[in-house]
């Protein structure tokens, strides 16, 4: 098998692992053909993600050029984990304190929509992006006759944010971001306790957050969801489709899927990589980086760093004090990850009971600069 080309590549490749022990040899380095710097071990990733100087967008170009003007630019631009600065410090607060979801309550909500999805007989590949969606979608306050049209309008909002979107997928994905905002602010305007009012409550309470902004990053909760959600689940059917000793253990013990998908984030993570943009002069790992550089923080590749978790190519649910760089470091860090590890346990549990030919490996990845999905029709 030929190695990735590069580590954007590698986020599509059958096995991008023993490329990406090769990058952590040159832990920070510039890849002359990208026009990036790459931090490929713990220490240079953490240090990327901590520097304040590394910006999520290029201060030149906060809205993606291509979405200016649209409904989905407009969402996009107001997303926190899309912006920097004190704006972004108080909408994370917010964020935060609205996921603070008893995990009762999430297991229970993706438990239904399992066990709806299952009934509805939806194909694995189609399981995989709608169970995050609906998960969250219910979890936001949606009425179960709703998700089916969330989970489609998201597809067409992440379709149109995507590096290589068309003019049609911008323009789909244009349609899509307006109705779901206004889908949205009919949800946090009516009765419930939902995430999408407590979002709403807790800003009103903490200020620093309007409320436009308040409906951008409810929606932002399914558009993280929708992809990410996707490529953990898809990733642990992988990793049991590859140990079938391990699919039969968990079969007769479910106890082990909570630490399963734990593994899974550290050892075959979701978002293989996440980019950072210079804003000024700086310095990280010994090396002098200018305004305008841009970093690849090859999340996959740090996560297997043996700094970080000793004997790290071995997959073990039972893995003591692991320690992973998955939902990211510093103020960009997720504050969903108990979510995304819930229902991605919910997901598992519900396909061990009803998926009736486990493959034992996917057909491909679907194409992205970054976030690793298998596809398995």
């Amino acid at each position: 098998m030929q190695p990735p080309c590069d580590p954007v590549a590698a986020v599509t490749h059958p096995d991008p692992y023993p490329y990406y022990a090769g990058l952590r040899r040159r832990p920070f380095q510039h890849d002359e053909a990208l026009g990036l710097w790459v931090a490929a071990d713990a220490e240079a990733a953490a240090a990327v993600l901590a520097n304040p100087a590394c910006r999520v967008r290029p201060p030149a170009e906060p809205i993606p050029r291509p979405l200016l003007g649209s409904a989905v630019g407009d969402l996009f631009g107001r997303l926190v984990r899309m912006t920097d600065g004190d704006a972004q410090a108080y909408a994370k607060r917010a964020v935060a304190a609205a996921l603070d979801v008893p995990p009762e309550i999430v297991l229970a909500e993706a438990r239904r929509r399992a066990a709806a999805l299952a009934d509805n007989r939806a194909g694995l590949d189609a399981f995989l992006f709608a169970l995050p969606t609906h998960v969250v979608g219910a979890l936001l306050g949606f009425a179960a006759n709703r998700l089916p049209e969330v989970a489609d309008r998201m597809r067409d909002v992440v379709a149109a944010i995507a590096p290589d979107a068309t003019f049609e997928e911008i323009r789909r994905g244009h349609e899509a971001a307006a109705r779901m905002v206004a889908l949205t602010e009919t949800v946090i305007g009516s009765a419930g306790d939902g995430l999408a009012r407590r979002l709403r409550d807790v800003a009103e309470r903490e200020g620093g957050i309007d409320p436009v902004a308040v409906t951008a990053n409810a929606v932002g909760f399914l558009f993280q969801a929708r992809d990410a959600g996707a490529g953990l689940l898809g990733n642990a059917v992988a990793a049991l489709g590859a140990r079938p000793e391990l699919r039969r253990k968990a079969m007769s013990d479910r106890g082990l899927l909570p630490g399963l998908v734990q593994e899974v984030l550290r050892c075959d993570p979701p978002a293989q990589n996440t980019r950072r943009f210079v804003a000024e002069d700086t310095e990280i790992a010994g090396r002098t980086l200018r305004a305008g550089d841009a970093v690849l923080v090859v999340l996959a590749a740090a996560n297997r760093d043996p700094a970080l978790n000793p004997d790290p190519d071995r997959f073990d649910p039972a893995r003591p004090d692991r320690r992973s760089l998955s939902f990211g470091h510093g103020r960009h860090a997720c504050p969903g990850d108990a979510i995304a590890a819930a229902i991605a346990e919910v997901g598992l549990d519900a396909l061990l009971d009803r998926l009736p030919d486990w493959p034992e490996r996917p057909a491909g990845y679907r194409p992205s600069p970054n976030i690793r999905i298998p596809r398995f029709s």
